[in-house]
């Protein structure tokens, strides 16, 4: 390999030796355009072979160094030597950079994949716990969902409640009667409720109070929907959106002597 500085003036490049720019600590002159400078700050290496033709360096005796030009078909060819060495030189650091860039973004890909990944699986699980935990409510603001709801909650067991809504539930008419010829001692209570709201709604309880002629209470009691409902009935779990049903229900009370009663729906 063989040293080559170049003058950051004209470009001309010259051969120099190491010697030589130690002696003055790199100082040199062109002699083309007569410039001084640092050949170690433009010092680069060229292969032997690249050169066409000899140098000779001729020894400075001035306190100033100068490293003369030579002929122009050396120049020229020391020029190209040098450019093919720069193109390859980058062409290297272009490759390696190139590899470089991809191998460092392979691993930056695959971890936004995995990230992409776990944001997914976290966002799904968001969206179950809050279809677990609001599910009811969910079908009071969306009702056809319903089914779906049902269809999630059979697979990590659990039920879709009905609403509850006391407020929009009402006793659009009741009765109570006895039959003192068949069976005097057996009262029997028929009431239809309706459904005002714009959802199913859960069977109510019936709080059913019995009053004497002085409008004070004599005996209470709750029945639910099974005590109420009829056999063809046991299975209804729900009163459809705008929607009524009728109750009949027989209880003893030859000892009570109600004169009348007060019936109410609530949730336990």
């Amino acid at each position: 390999m063989a040293l080559v500085t170049i003058c950051p003036g004209c470009g001309t490049t010259f051969r120099v030796s190491a010697a030589q720019l130690q002696a003055h600590s790199g100082d040199v002159r062109c002699g083309h355009c007569q410039r001084i400078f640092n050949g170690f700050a433009t010092l680069i290496t060229v292969n032997e072979s690249a050169i066409a033709c000899p140098f000779q360096t001729q020894p400075q005796t001035v306190s100033e160094p100068e490293v003369a030009a030579q002929s122009q078909a050396c120049a020229e060819n020391i020029n190209n030597a040098v450019d093919q060495s720069v193109i390859t030189d980058r062409r290297q650091e272009t490759t390696e950079t190139s590899d470089q860039l991809f191998g460092a973004q392979a691993p930056v890909k695959q971890s936004q994949g995995a990230w992409g990944v776990a944001n997914v699986f976290l966002l799904l699980l968001l969206i179950g716990q809050i279809a677990y935990t609001y599910r009811t409510e969910l079908t009071i603001v969306a009702p056809q969902i319903r089914s779906h709801l049902e269809r999630y909650c059979a697979l990590i067991a659990c039920t879709v409640p009905y609403p509850q809504d006391i407020r929009q539930l009402g006793i659009e008419a009741s009765d109570l009667e006895k039959n003192p010829v068949r069976q005097p001692e057996v009262a029997t209570l028929s009431a239809v409720i309706r459904n005002h709201a714009p959802f199913p709604q859960a069977l109510p309880a019936l709080q059913l109070s019995l009053l004497d002629a002085e409008d004070q209470l004599i005996a209470s009691r709750i029945f639910t929907a099974q005590d109420y409902l009829q056999e063809e009935d046991k299975a209804l779990q729900f009163i459809a959106s705008q929607h009524e049903i009728e109750i009949r229900l027989d209880f003893f009370s030859s000892d009570l002597g109600a004169a009348s009663y007060r019936l109410l729906l609530l949730y336990l």
